[in-house]
């Protein structure tokens, strides 16, 4: 690993040691700007969530689509994993983001492609019928090696209803794409977005769901818990938090 600050060395030589980290390396990690950030491909978006203030309709002011070669040249020489989740985007093919793999991984074929959530696999189907199962050993054959655990938001028909992310995939449907990726050996990530309008009775729901996921599909490497930065409003709607890896 290269930094642009120098002060991150010290710490990385802790971390490959196996070494904890201190109070003054926590702080130095938290006021460095030399972060690796993720890649979205679009925030141009078919959904509507009541809780996102990241996506915009088509000819919106901010609306933004990135090329193929802009992505692969997001991705620097030191980077070991690249994160990459957007919009549902109303007209790039399924083949759009295929490509989009395979040029990222033709260039940088040592980096961990993590990309698309279950919430974007399942859009695939329902825009352009192309069946999770296949979806996901084609973007395997491509270089994707993992995937983020967006989407799943929380397990809550009465959440789904009120924050308006019924058109996305429902637990059942997340659960099950997930379950297919580890049947595929590509392990995945699991997360929940909490600190809003749910429940403690829904954040367990939610827990004991992705649980019982784990229990019959064995592919979840890490549970991220995702805390909204801002408190509901009439119309609620919350920034969306940047995952760096």
């Amino acid at each position: 690993m290269r930094f642009s600050d120098v002060r991150l060395e010290p710490v990385w030589d802790k971390v490959r040691a196996g070494e904890r980290l201190s109070r003054e390396d926590g702080l130095t990690l938290f006021q460095s700007d030399d972060l690796l950030r993720h890649i979205t491909p679009t925030n141009v978006c078919v959904l509507s969530c009541a809780f996102c203030g990241f996506a915009r309709k088509p000819g919106e002011a901010g609306a933004y689509e990135h090329t193929i070669e802009d992505m692969v040249a997001m991705v620097r020489d030191e980077t070991r994993e690249v994160h990459i989740v957007g919009g549902h985007h109303p007209d790039w093919p399924f083949e759009y983001y295929e490509r989009m793999i395979q040029a990222i991984h033709a260039a940088h074929p040592e980096v961990q492609i993590k990309a698309l959530t279950a919430a974007e696999v399942d859009y695939f189907w329902r825009r352009w019928k192309i069946e999770p199962k296949d979806a996901l050993t084609r973007l395997k054959a491509a270089g994707l090696r993992s995937m983020p655990g967006g989407g799943a938001e929380i397990f809550s028909p009465r959440l789904a209803k009120l924050l308006k992310y019924t058109g996305k995939a429902d637990p059942e449907r997340w659960c099950e794409i997930h379950g297919i990726a580890h049947a595929l050996g590509i392990k995945t990530n699991a997360t929940m977005l909490y600190g809003h309008v749910e429940t403690l009775a829904e954040r367990v729901d939610h827990l004991l769901r992705l649980r019982e996921q784990q229990d019959a599909s064995g592919g979840f490497v890490t549970s991220f818990p995702s805390p909204t930065r801002r408190r509901p409003r009439s119309s609620w709607r919350a920034r969306r938090r940047p995952r760096i890896r």
